[in-house]
């Protein structure tokens, strides 16, 4: 049964509160999203719009998922997922991220039946065309999950900015962009490539036969390049928001004094390390490897280029 109309209260109220819930989502002001959120709940929950709130709740629990606050993430998805249609986007989209929250604790077996259900699934996106587009995004998305996040405190080494500084130096001179992500690529542990395979291969059996072509090979997607770039698409999660947000110091002084700045100072070299350090990855070669990249495309490029996309905005396409 369909829940009534929204009243011009909730219409007044709902015109308030969704704006406020979209900045302190983008501000990654979880306290205030949650209290929001409780706001939306109390105001929805009565009459039965369900729909409305389960889509604040799936923002709110992504933005759980950024900050690294798992457990209530996952709490909060598996809930979302009881409560809703399993043919409806809402579910795809709380399936997709809990998947991706167990992709971060490294529990491969229980990702696999959410990857499944989010590949599998002809009902929700009605549109061919668009349905292949979201499995290629998502399929990404998995694989660069994988591959950031089991890098975490795994063969980590004791270094300085200078001797990132040093290192960041001696790639720039000496190779391209395409030999750059295969040192990336050549930085990363086997472990990490173990679980890129799996995954990958993993996904790649849930599409039709012609998705699954267009499609690098398990064996492909764990050479050096490959791998190389998957980590650096993956690494803008991490530090996008220091190296592009308008408020951080890195952009203050770029747009105030310039690249040269920048580069004299390593403001670029000490935000990635200092992001990485935050979540446990410390591997000199594969940091300088990142940082000499962005160093080669340029921060405003990289920042136009790079700007991480949510769960939420992939269901729209």
């Amino acid at each position: 049964m369909k829940p009534p109309k929204l009243t011009e209260i909730q219409k007044r109220r709902l015109k308030v509160l969704e704006p406020k819930l979209k900045v302190a989502i983008s501000n990654r002001d979880f306290s205030t999203a949650k209290a929001l959120v409780v706001d939306l709940q109390n105001l929805l929950k009565p009459t039965g719009h369900f729909t409305r709130l389960i889509q604040s709740k799936n923002r709110l629990y992504e933005l759980a998922l950024e900050i690294d606050e798992l457990n209530t993430a996952i709490r909060g998805l598996k809930s979302n997922r009881a409560v809703v249609n399993s043919n409806t986007r809402l579910y795809l989209e709380a399936t997709s991220l809990l998947a991706i929250c167990y992709l971060r604790q490294e529990e491969i077996e229980l990702a696999k039946p959410l990857i499944k259900e989010v590949l599998t699934n002809d009902t929700v996106i009605k549109s061919a065309r668009t349905r292949k587009q979201f499995r290629l995004e998502i399929i990404d998305r998995f694989n660069q999950e994988t591959a950031l996040y089991s890098l975490k405190n795994k063969d980590k080494e004791e270094f300085t900015k200078e001797e990132l500084q040093e290192q960041v130096g001696k790639i720039l001179m000496s190779q391209n962009e395409s030999e750059i992500y295969t040192t990336l690529g050549k930085s990363v542990p086997q472990h990490t490539k173990y679980l890129l395979f799996e995954v990958h291969q993993y996904s790649l059996k849930q599409l039709p036969s012609a998705e699954r072509l267009a499609l690098p090979s398990p064996e492909e997607k764990i050479k050096d390049k490959e791998v190389g770039l998957t980590v650096f698409q993956s690494a803008k999660r991490v530090i996008y928001n220091s190296l592009c947000d308008k408020e951080s110091e890195i952009y203050k002084v770029w747009y105030t004094n310039g690249m040269e700045i920048i580069l004299s100072k390593g403001y670029i070299s000490s935000a990635v390390l200092s992001c990485f350090n935050n979540i446990g990855i410390g591997m000199k070669l594969l940091s300088a490897s990142i940082v000499a990249l962005i160093l080669k495309f340029g921060l405003e490029i990289y920042c136009v280029k790079n700007k991480p996309s949510d769960l939420m905005e992939l269901r729209g396409k």
